[in-house]
């Protein structure tokens, strides 16, 4: 299992202004730490850190969230620290061919995978009065990770990266590093999100979307490409019996797939997958120590 190096009753964690600053029930103070946080997280240098700096700064980000104490503050930090993902779009980015992703989508990559390991890192000492805000956390930052992706058109190079270093590499990793927890959560929300990500656009028009006109929006994007990840899992009789139940019986068969027409796609037999679980990037989670 990954276990956490620090924790909320380390002094680090209990004296950082910063973080109690955006967790602050005080609007005007969360405000202000978070505007200073969105102008760090758009500067070139940062852009250009190592995945080491990203994951010290999602653990900060992490402790915020446990600071939170209030319902509405709570709801607001959750959707504030998702949104985040989206300082990396920029529309430019579209506009450009590359064989490499751009300073913005590796940026992107960085900080999605740094969420995913403070999670993953972390669920095992998130108690029960905290555990729904995380698992609202980790909703909104899947919806706002898959908002990018559609926001960049659904580059491919960029789909295939995030499938490949930020799911497939840890939360959606069958790995016994991770708690069970993670990714039943992702089985239990991604179509949810996935449906909100295609119809948001419309959805602001306050326009009703005719279930054959969803389709449509969901045949334009590489959801049978998202399915194959859990169809790669449970093809495989060495990862958690837990885990393959859940997606045999429940993920894949969920009947807006068929409504949707990729059900068909979705359950064609596939062979047995292996899992690479090492961090390729010798990360190692440390605690936070400010900026």
């Amino acid at each position: 299992m990954v276990h956490s190096t620090g924790g909320p009753g380390s002094s680090t964690m209990d004296t950082n202004a910063f973080v109690k600053q955006l967790a602050s029930n005080n609007r005007k103070v969360r405000e202000n730490a978070l505007e200073t946080l969105q102008k760090y997280l758009n500067t070139k240098q940062f852009k250009d850190a190592t995945q080491m700096q990203f994951n010290k700064l999602w653990k900060g980000l992490y402790f915020a969230m446990w600071f939170s104490d209030r319902p509405r503050p709570q709801q607001r930090l959750a959707n504030e620290l998702s949104e985040l993902h989206m300082i990396y779009f920029d529309q430019r980015d579209n506009k450009t061919a590359s064989e490499q992703l751009s300073l913005n989508d590796g940026a992107f990559i960085k900080f999605s995978r740094a969420f995913w390991k403070i999670i993953c890192m972390e669920w095992f000492n998130i108690d029960r009065y905290r555990i729904d805000k995380y698992l609202m956390l980790v909703r909104r930052v899947l919806f706002n990770q898959l908002k990018y992706l559609k926001a960049r058109q659904w580059d491919e190079r960029l789909v295939d990266t995030y499938i490949e270093r930020v799911l497939k590499w840890l939360p959606l990793s069958a790995s016994a590093k991770v708690y069970n927890g993670v990714p039943l959560h992702i089985m239990d929300i991604i179509l949810d999100e996935w449906e909100r990500v295609v119809k948001s656009d419309l959805d602001e028009q306050e326009d009703e979307i005719p279930g054959s006109d969803v389709a449509n929006l969901i045949e334009e994007t590489p959801l049978v490409q998202f399915l194959e990840i859990f169809r790669e899992i449970n093809a495989d009789v060495n990862n958690s019996k837990v885990l393959r139940n859940k997606i045999k019986s429940e993920l894949l068969v969920d009947p807006r797939l068929a409504q949707w027409g990729v059900a068909a796609a979705a359950n064609e037999p596939e062979p047995e997958a292996s899992h690479d679980d090492d961090d390729s990037d010798g990360e190692d989670a440390e605690e936070w120590h400010g900026f």
